[in-house]
């Protein structure tokens, strides 16, 4: 090895981000979103050493057209977000493609997240590749995740086109060996914005242009030497693979000890190497695909049989043998390998491991004044007899489904206000409830603006609720415009300014702290006509602690046992929910868990027998 290379144990997400420092990116914008937040993480690291502009831009779309202005002027420039951010800047993306995204090389970085660990869909975003007719890499390892990357740059400089990279949740967050290189030295400097960066009069001539594009990408693609083609010579089984799922195949086929069974992991998913898969397909008359989220591969290939004399017997997703749904795994795989060789019998054994979980409930964090403004709302809707409608969207706010179903309706960024709009409109159809529409401040930069300026033109009936807890709380406190906490460069942007221009019907600030006041603020607000909002200052625990190390409350909390009624009661402990307050089953009484307890004193207003008290 020379002594410019090295091993060094990196997350996908660090060594996409290695492959870009490698290749001289000088921009990096992006939002968070798990699982793909490490990737402009990284890059913050090393901004000042390696001179690298990079930003938290206020959502994925405005993040794609300031990376695509950056690689206009020469830049090499990378855009990282998760699936659901794709859909937000598709818009853009489906323009950009045509146009082109000029010489300096344009990397976007999708990270999708099959079973949904952290999202509120399992979409694949690889079809977007498809549609927008660009290049698509699916990395299948840590090493191949930098490869890629770079790899990536390359094929965008030379064809002045967006070139996809896609990842998936265990790629993205596991760990593995990376063989990394100098980071490149070439000086970064932007020139003249090209001409003709817009598509009309004539898109289908820029249409025509991009697929000319796309068939020279595909010759290079069967070239490719990220395709890697195992054990084919005498195979009776060929499994064809992409991302993450190829390294489940391969444990999979090592544990069958199999040498009958072929292996294709293709990582240039699109346009795909047509011929170098045809060929292998003659080779064998049973194919098996593993790929994770829809059948992408599948059907792609399966449509390249249409001319064979003799089609082979193809298995995945189509005829049930693999799973539409939900996270690829080794024992998927190595269930659906033992069934299609006759090894069935052999494999089978008694799993209960399942036994041993402890179902854990999602909740927010000890201390989190989310907590308190769902308490205040149940509150608020026992109040107008069940009739309050809560819509939301994405953030830790979002737990609120979860909180004895406080939230009705969670969808996307900003679809709160939106779906508020619709709903506070509907009084002429007999539609009685009130609505109450709820975002997280990060989001209402992102996504709110439009729908909140909608609900005012439309004169809707709705309250809309701003939880300010001044920073990206959920993906790791991230800075966005409103973030109380910003470096010299930027300007802090005020969320009461932007809400106040729209000339809401009312308006007001609340302490999400106090959870009786809020709760009557929340009563009295909602029961107004017309467009409400209120801007409650919120506090995230976590991001508290982050900046005061050690720091802890001024409220300790005790259990007064001589009040407490115990068991016929318990609302501390099952309906407030708090991880601090815990329950005793040999004493039949909740207890404070002084080491999670953040000492907030929250808790004290929701005992209606005020039995929780301050202690010393």
């Amino acid at each position: 090895m020379s002594k410019s290379k090295r091993d060094t144990i990196m997350s996908g997400n660090e060594a996409i981000a290695r492959g870009a420092l490698e290749e001289g990116v000088g921009f990096c914008a992006s939002y968070p979103g798990t699982p793909s937040t490490e990737i402009t993480t990284s890059h913050f690291k090393v901004a000042e050493e390696y001179d690298i502009h990079v930003e938290w831009s206020a959502n994925e779309k405005v993040a794609m057209e300031a990376a695509a202005a950056a690689s206009w002027v020469g830049i090499p420039a990378l855009c990282s977000m998760k699936s659901l951010g794709l859909n937000v800047a598709s818009d853009f993306l489906l323009n950009l493609n045509l146009s082109g995204s000029g010489k300096g090389g344009l990397v976007i970085v999708v990270c999708d997240d099959p079973r949904g660990h952290s999202s509120s869909n399992e979409q694949d975003s690889r079809f977007y590749a498809k549609a927008a007719k660009i290049p698509l890499f699916e990395p299948s390892t840590y090493q191949e995740a930098k490869d890629v990357t770079k790899a990536a740059f390359k094929l965008s400089q030379k064809y002045e086109v967006p070139v996809l990279v896609r990842s998936t949740t265990r790629l993205s967050h596991s760990r593995g060996l990376v063989q990394t290189d100098k980071v490149s030295t070439k000086t970064k400097k932007a020139h003249a914005l090209p001409e003709r960066l817009y598509n009309v009069p004539s898109p289908h001539l820029r249409h025509r242009d991009l697929l000319e594009k796309m068939e020279k990408v595909t010759k290079e693609f069967e070239e490719s030497p990220f395709n890697v083609s195992t054990n084919v010579n005498d195979m009776s089984l060929l499994v064809i693979s992409s991302g993450i799922s190829s390294l489940y195949t391969q444990e999979a086929i090592q544990t069958l000890q199999s040498d009958k069974i072929g292996h294709l992991n293709v990582v240039t998913t699109y346009p795909l190497p047509k011929k170098a898969i045809s060929d292998l397909l003659q080779r064998v008359d049973r194919i098996l695909f593993v790929e994770e989220n829809d059948p992408f591969l599948e059907d792609a290939i399966r449509s390249l049989s249409a001319d064979f004399e003799d089609t082979p017997h193809f298995y995945g997703k189509r005829t049930g043998h693999i799973p539409t749904y939900g996270e690829m795994n080794t024992d998927v795989v190595l269930t659906t390998l033992a069934k299609l060789t006759g090894q069935e019998e052999s494999m089978k054994k008694e799993d209960r491991s399942s036994d041993l979980l402890i179902d854990r409930p999602l909740t927010f964090c000890a201390g989190c004044t989310h907590r308190n403004f769902y308490w205040a709302i149940r509150t608020v809707k026992k109040r107008l007899g069940g009739k309050l409608v809560v819509a939301g969207d994405i953030g830790c706010y979002s737990l609120g489904v979860f909180y004895d179903e406080a939230m009705d309706t969670m969808q996307a960024m900003g679809s709160g206000i939106g779906v508020g709009s619709g709903l506070g409109q509907l009084q002429r159809f007999g539609f009685e409830s009130k609505v109450v529409s709820v975002a997280g401040d990060s989001t209402f930069f992102h996504a709110c603006l439009p729908g909140l300026i909608n609900a005012r033109h439309k004169n809707a009936d709705l309250t809309l609720v701003i939880l300010d807890n001044a920073t990206t709380a959920m993906t790791g406190f991230q800075v966005h415009p409103g973030s109380s906490n910003q470096e010299d460069s930027l300007r802090r942007v005020q969320i009461e300014s932007l809400v106040k221009a729209v000339e809401p019907d009312f308006f007001s600030t609340g302490d999400a702290t106090d959870i009786k006041t809020l709760t009557n603020l929340l009563h009295s607000t909602v029961q107004e006509e017309g467009l409400k909002v209120l801007l409650l200052d919120s506090v995230c625990r976590l991001e508290e602690v982050k900046r005061k190390p050690g720091f802890v409350g001024a409220t300790p909390v005790k259990i007064d046992e001589g009040l407490c009624k115990g068991e016929k009661c318990m609302i501390c402990a099952r309906d407030f929910g708090c991880p601090a307050l815990s329950w005793d089953a040999e004493t039949h009484y909740p207890v404070v868990l002084d080491h999670v307890c953040v000492q907030c004193g929250a808790c004290i207003a929701v005992c209606p027998h005020n039995a929780i008290v301050e202690g010393e």
